[in-house]
């Protein structure tokens, strides 16, 4: 086999690999791109919409308060409590990614109104108290902004989006009945929409960094369940600080083996960024050296069993054939053929690179049935391609966002 392919394995603690992101992508081995195209921004349109209007329904809205002096009224003095949102609408949503920056997200007409119990209270010139207390709305026009970076937090995806701003194109208070005196509500008016506005911000863009958090969480604890069976499993933190492109995302992964107290030794990566086009939605680029330390780890846990019945055949299998049979027999506990003439065309094929399909057909309901059990079959999965070359393995695919687990998500989130 070629040098690309080696590896070793040696027993060692998991907290031996590469801590951090700061390697360069030669020390990466799994990575990840997500093109840029009409589609998925439609898609993160409708998603992110999603997202927005269930951080205004769960942000906590504390009690304003302040005081203020006033002629011939002394000191009056005023609290807005219980402010809860009654009612909300997004216009529009526009997705976009900024070279070497962020993910732009501006958020057009979000219309809310805000519902509470207004008090106030003053002393007069002969120190007369009056409190009183009276229902109010607030209706509002807000635009978002948010430039949303992808860094590295503990080896894993962090989402910022702290670099977001609300700007207002209506604040009205309404008191109750609009019974009031004008002067009243003019000055409540004045005293309150600059705080308001403060609170507000703060608020909502808290609430949008935790969920943009608890998101990147929730899709990467996915995947490493995706890459987990058992006790083997793949360290998917990254090996270097996740690439925004105008035109692609990419995340750079670790890919090494966990596997009770093993791990690998790999080679220099060979990834190099031409290997991937931007003509489908999803890339997943594996390197040889993480799927041979799955075989490896597979046939260490006993899973890695062929057993043959009938005429006893030998077999030569070259490096790259072994490749082959490691992709093709990874979590494949038995086939038993009782034709021998079906067991000889078999073993040709799988010899040959052109009888990778059909072993593959025979295999896929073990593959299906083990994917499904990870939750595959919960996302919708549009021509899925699986391209093996010397050294590698690209995995490309479109896709719908899966809109019932983004529901989910956020029910069981909030």
């Amino acid at each position: 086999t070629r040098s690309s392919q080696h590896f070793t394995m040696k027993l060692m603690g998991a907290d031996a690999c590469m801590d951090g992101c700061q390697g360069p992508s030669k020390t990466a081995w799994l990575l990840m791109l997500l093109t840029r195209g009409a589609d998925l921004i439609l898609k993160l349109n409708q998603q992110t919409a999603q997202v927005i209007q269930a951080a205004f329904r769960h942000a906590t809205y504390p009690d304003i308060s302040g005081e203020k002096s006033m002629a011939f009224l002394g000191k009056v003095a005023y609290g807005l409590t219980n402010i809860q949102i009654n009612d909300l609408s997004i216009e529009n949503s526009e997705v976009d990614f900024k070279e070497d920056d962020a993910i732009d997200i501006a958020i057009q007409n979000v219309t809310a109104s805000f519902k509470g119990t207004l008090s106030y209270g003053y002393t007069g010139a002969w120190f007369v108290k009056l409190t009183h207390s009276i229902d109010f709305e607030i209706e509002s026009s807000i635009d978002l902004q948010i430039n949303a970076k992808l860094t590295c937090a503990k080896g894993w995806v962090a989402a910022d989006t702290s670099d977001c701003y609300l700007i207002f194109h209506k604040l009205t208070l309404h008191l109750q009945g609009d019974k009031q005196p004008g002067w009243l509500k003019q000055l409540f008016t004045d005293f309150i929409s600059f705080t308001l506005k403060l609170v507000l911000k703060g608020q909502v863009c808290n609430e949008i960094n935790s969920l943009a958090q608890l998101l990147a969480d929730f899709i990467q604890d996915r995947a490493a369940n995706f890459l987990q069976d058992g006790p083997i499993g793949v360290d998917i933190s990254l090996a270097s600080f996740p690439v925004i492109k105008a035109n692609y995302m990419e995340s750079h992964h670790k890919g090494l083996l966990l596997y009770k107290n093993y791990s690998v030794v790999f080679n220099d990566s060979m990834f190099a960024p031409s290997l991937l086009s931007e003509s489908r939605m999803l890339y997943f680029w594996f390197s040889d050296q993480v799927l041979n330390s799955l075989a490896l780890a597979a046939f260490l846990d006993e899973r890695l069993v062929l057993t043959i019945t009938g005429e006893e055949l030998r077999v030569s299998i070259t490096g790259g054939q072994y490749r082959s049979l490691q992709l093709l027999f990874y979590s494949v506990n038995v086939f038993d053929f009782q034709d021998d003439r079906s067991l000889r065309h078999f073993l040709q094929k799988i010899i040959s690179v052109a009888g990778i399909p059909e072993v593959i057909s025979r295999i896929e309901p073990a593959l299906t049935s083990l994917m499904n059990s990870k939750g595959l079959n919960l996302f919708e999965i549009k021509n899925p391609e699986i391209i093996t070359k010397e050294g590698y393995l690209i995995i490309q695919l479109d896709f719908d966002f899966p809109h019932h687990l983004l529901v989910d998500f956020l029910k069981k989130t909030l």
